[in-house]
């Protein structure tokens, strides 16, 4: 079944390419290249804000404003990002650690945050599937073909596929845009990524509860911005952008056909 789950992530991964693959190495050489303009000019300015700070920043506060749907609001913006991934899990992971003073009780419900924060990933999730969707007349013919066939061919493997997608930090979107491009069902990826996203978020929101003072001492948040500071974000950044591209830039239907000779074999 593991096997199946990973063939069909490669197909879908390839329709994607097919997609988008003239565009993507573009943004990614312009996003490579902001990002270390960005570094450079930090370094000759440190007073110089943040702009990763001001995006969880104002993530954070609308969030807190607008109480619980907040949370559900900014997942569905972060999550129907498609190609460009924002980090909107900081959201559920401060508020579900999220207190009214340093030693206050808490003020939201980590399970009810987890909640609504997966029904808005969710739906974001589902606006990936309507750009595939409307996207496929930009494939030619039989291009989606062996990727339907397979589908069709393990009913059981695709289900449980955006399931281990949505619980996991790995990215979504591929598959969610191959599905539509394929015309799967809307409702057959609607409920497992519902269900992925509730109990992801949930561990979210949990972990927040459990872990965010110490995060947030650990961090130093709060305290002046040194090289390290601004050379650690600018990291993260780029292995954000990297694993992105990389995910969508890989021709990982090879790995999969390789994978698949593998399990006959045996």
């Amino acid at each position: 079944m593991s096997v199946r789950i990973f063939i069909l992530y490669a197909q879908a991964n390839h329709l994607v390419q097919i997609l988008a693959m003239r565009t993507l190495d573009k943004i990614f050489i312009i996003s490579i290249t902001l990002v270390a303009v960005y570094w450079v000019v930090s370094l000759a300015y440190p007073d110089m804000g943040s702009p990763m700070t001001a995006l969880y920043e104002w993530m954070i506060e609308s969030a807190v404003v607008m109480g619980y749907a907040g949370t559900a609001i900014i997942s569905f913006l972060g999550s129907a990002s498609v190609i460009v991934e924002v980090p909107f899990v900081i959201v559920p992971f401060v508020l579900g650690g999220l207190r009214s003073s340093p030693t206050g009780p808490f003020l939201f419900n980590p399970w009810l945050i987890g909640l609504l924060s997966g029904i808005g990933a969710t739906l974001g999730d589902m606006v990936s599937y309507v750009l595939g969707h409307t996207g496929a007349r930009l494939l030619k013919e039989g291009e989606a073909k062996e990727f339907r066939a397979f589908i069709d061919e393990h009913p059981t493997a695709t289900p449980l596929a955006i399931w281990f997608l949505a619980v996991t930090p790995l990215p979504l979107d591929p598959a969610v845009v191959s599905l539509g491009a394929a015309k799967y069902p809307w409702w057959k990826v609607l409920i497992p990524s519902l269900v992925g996203e509730i109990i992801f978020l949930m561990g979210v929101a949990w972990a927040g509860r459990l872990s965010l003072d110490w995060v947030l001492a650990l961090l130093g948040v709060g305290g002046p911005v040194t090289i390290l500071s601004r050379t650690s974000e600018v990291l993260g950044i780029v292995l954000l952008i990297l694993t992105v591209y990389l995910v969508v830039r890989l021709d990982w239907s090879k790995l999969a056909l390789r994978k698949s000779r593998e399990s006959t074999q045996v």
